[in-house]
């Protein structure tokens, strides 16, 4: 019966493993000027208005890619009135523009932008990011929660910094938790 579980439980982590060939390399709180918590978004230093431009490395990810994607999860970007705060990734020692920010005012949300074939040799070594708030001059301020560089359809994390577990997260969790503990009751038994 050990023998026949064990097995199982290998091709479920062989299977899981290959299915899960994707990466998403986060950066978030304690980095730079990432907020810590939702209640402090509107405090400095994380709400960072014109002139308070700042940057940051995402971590080497190695292994073929085939496509990828700069999410950064940022909130107050009120795009449709005006607010510009642009995004730029380095392409080989190059500071290349993105795109803006885009969401809506009081919200947190995520902004994609893809990342073409140049990019996969600065993502290898680390992508480099850097961000110019309010780029018009015109008073916007923006706060960040999570830059998510997204290797071949990685997942994305909640866009709020540091979210509650969802319910379902915790009923797993504890449900792992009962079974180690059968686990171990079984094995004193046998």
């Amino acid at each position: 019966m050990k023998k026949i579980l064990l097995v199982v439980l290998g091709l479920l982590l062989m299977f899981g493993t290959l299915a899960n060939a994707t990466v998403t390399d986060v950066i978030q709180y304690p980095t730079e000027y990432f907020v810590d918590v939702d209640a402090n978004k509107y405090d400095s230093p994380y709400y960072r208005w014109y002139g308070e431009d700042w940057g940051w490395t995402h971590n080497a990810i190695g292994g073929s890619i085939t496509s990828a994607t700069l999410n950064i999860s940022a909130f107050d970007v009120d795009y449709s009135d005006g607010e510009r705060d642009a995004i730029y990734a380095y392409d080989d020692s190059t500071k290349t523009f993105l795109g803006y920010l885009a969401g809506g005012s009081d919200i947190w949300s995520y902004t994609t932008f893809a990342l073409g074939a140049s990019f996969y040799n600065d993502i290898a070594s680390g992508l480099m990011v850097w961000m110019e708030i309010d780029t018009t001059h015109a008073g916007w301020a923006v706060t960040l929660a999570k830059s998510a560089l997204s290797i071949d359809g990685g997942t994305l994390p909640n866009p709020n910094p540091n979210p509650v577990p969802e319910p379902a997260t915790l009923l797993l969790f504890g449900v792992g938790l009962v079974g180690v503990g059968i686990a171990r009751r079984l094995r004193r038994q046998a």
